[in-house]
């Protein structure tokens, strides 16, 4: 919120300073702007609070993806998963991670760069086993 007041500030003053020379068709520019900045701010802390989690427990593994609550949630049999990873061969490809058990597999850490996903796929095994 304050990093949209001040450039909303910046950007209205400036509009307001060059309407004074008369360039007034500029305010409506400025407005719709400074919208334009507080909506890919709000599109973008909205999409960083996408949260996975994975929940192991003797039977079952639970995976849930959502914001504040669990959009989709879905239940594997702990024995007959199988965990997937597979590294990417180029300096930019991140890699695969996934968990599947009958033909369906869930892709798991899309957010993750390849050291972290290499991190949680050694803790999952370790897990699993």
């Amino acid at each position: 919120m304050w990093l949209a007041a001040s450039l909303g500030v910046v950007c209205l003053g400036i509009a307001l300073v060059m309407a004074a020379f008369g360039f007034w068709m500029i305010i409506p520019f400025a407005g719709a702007e400074v919208v334009f900045i507080i909506f890919c701010l709000h599109w973008t802390l909205k999409r960083l609070s996408h949260k996975e989690v994975i929940t192991v427990d003797d039977q079952a593994i639970r995976l849930e993806w959502g914001y504040t609550e669990p959009d989709l949630a879905v239940d594997l049999p702990r024995q007959w998963s199988k965990l997937n990873y597979r590294r990417g061969h180029s300096d930019f490809d991140v890699g695969d991670l996934s968990v599947g058990a009958h033909g369906k597999h869930y892709t798991l850490g899309a957010c993750l760069g390849r050291d972290e996903k290499q991190v949680l796929y050694l803790k999952l095994k370790q897990v699993l086993q």
